[in-house]
């Protein structure tokens, strides 16, 4: 959390965003830089890798970021792999959430030890081949190798997988996902693990977790229906229709049953389902004190411009470290501005500038920084050109990405392009613009 001062319910708190470990934690490309520079604060880099700082752990990315620090900074792997191995196994979702368990140690390692091996480091490919074999949270990490590595490296631990099936709780199988899929059918032990996680929970035979992009409403629409649904997928199948504007009008029919309205999540999706659903949440949202942050599409620019610069400010206040909303409400004034003159609501368009910089920053929400990257790009096309090489090092794909395609080109832009065009463990369309844009003059 984020909160403004320690006095709340919360067992953990980001460091500030001005300090070399708050920009860590929110995976930002300055940190990145600024580190090579300074080794004696690399420890820091252990520090994150010793606990998720991702706000939304199935959005957020952080294996790509801290990997290359560990790389770069030549950091032993040693700890990395003592707190791989320290971790037990997950608690069950039924349980309440333990601040002091190791639930949230184990992602980070493992997501760092995939992606050094990806990159040739035959000590963390070995490790966590070893890990299937004998650690407590082996099918997680066999969920983390199947997402970062070529099937050559994994399909033959399915072995292994099928001699441990019977050690663990079945919901811990998703058959959807990889590398359970491709293993259906080799083992009896296997299949029947498979069978009994679909029993447990129907939905995991339909939906893997990290996938959902490529899905239609309907199948989507299924998720949130279907009873077994865990709130996991549930959470990842809301933020799929919100991120990507999927118009489910059906969500109408559903908004009772799934709870109340908040800023995110359901609240979140049903802003985007026009008039109907604004006068509903404006009913709801004036009980409760709060800005409906739905404007109809028929007033007029000025009366958007105050309304959503009005429940701008209100977020700003009663915000309580969420920060959640602003990449919904930035998104619709930067483009309800972009559509008038250029000299007109000078001051709400350098005020949206300034506060789209100062998100970047400071929102832990790392997922969402591309929302706030691409209204920048909208209000500020020059300047965010300048703002945008230190981007390359952020630790989001579609922000390395939009830097790619919109950074300055310096020197210093080019060299990190290249860098980029010649990482291993850079994603592939991020190699190949990286590869076009230096072909620019």
């Amino acid at each position: 959390m984020d909160c403004a001062d320690g006095d709340c319910e919360h067992d953990w708190h980001y460091a500030s965003a001005r300090s070399t470990l708050g920009a860590l934690e929110r995976g930002r490309g300055i940190v990145a830089a600024r580190l090579r520079d300074r080794p004696e604060d690399a420890g820091l880099v252990y520090e994150c890798i010793g606990r998720d700082t991702r706000w939304n752990h199935f959005l957020d990315s952080r294996e790509v970021y801290l990997a290359r620090l560990v790389r770069e900074l030549r950091l032993d792997l040693a700890p990395v792999v003592a707190q791989l191995r320290a971790c037990g196994p997950l608690p069950p979702l039924s349980e309440p959430f333990d601040p002091d368990s190791d639930a949230d140690m184990f992602d980070p390692p493992a997501g760092v030890l995939a992606v050094l091996a990806l990159g040739g480091d035959e000590q963390a490919r070995e490790t966590l081949r070893d890990y299937v074999r004998s650690g407590a949270r082996w099918t997680d990490a066999l969920t983390i190798i199947a997402r970062w590595w070529p099937v050559a490296w994994w399909d033959d631990l399915w072995r292994q997988a099928a001699a441990r099936a019977g050690t663990v709780e079945a919901t811990e199988f998703w058959p959807a996902e990889q590398p359970w899929r491709r293993w259906h059918g080799r083992d009896r032990r296997l299949d029947a693990a498979f069978d009994a996680s679909v029993r447990e929970r129907p939905v995991a035979a339909v939906a893997p977790r990290g996938n959902l992009a490529a899905y239609s409403e309907a199948r989507l629409l299924n998720f949130l229906l279907d009873v077994s649904t865990d709130s996991g997928t549930l959470n990842l199948t809301l933020g799929t229709a919100r991120h990507q504007g999927r118009q489910l009008q059906e969500l109408l029919n559903l908004a009772e049953r799934l709870g109340p309205p908040g800023l995110t999540g359901m609240f979140s999706v049903l802003l985007e389902l026009g008039p109907q659903m604004a006068a509903i949440l404006h009913i709801r949202t004036t009980e409760t004190g709060r800005l409906p942050l739905r404007t109809f599409p028929d007033v007029s620019a000025g009366r958007k411009i105050a309304m959503l610069s009005d429940a701008l400010e209100r977020l700003d206040r009663d915000k309580d470290g969420d920060w959640c909303g602003y990449d919904l409400l930035t998104e619709q004034l930067a483009q309800t501005l972009a559509g008038t003159p250029p000299t007109a609501h000078r001051d709400a368009k350098d005020r949206l500038v300034r506060r789209l910089i100062h998100l970047t920053a400071c929102s832990p929400h790392t997922y969402e920084r591309a929302s706030y990257l691409r209204s920048l790009i909208l209000m500020d096309p020059e300047g965010a050109a300048e703002h945008l090489p230190i981007f390359l090092l952020d630790c989001e794909a579609d922000v390395r990405l939009l830097a790619v395609r919109h950074a300055a080109l310096t020197d210093d832009s080019r060299r990190r392009l290249v860098e980029l065009r010649d990482d291993p463990v850079e994603h592939s369309h991020i190699k190949a613009a990286a590869t076009e844009r230096l072909q620019t003059p």
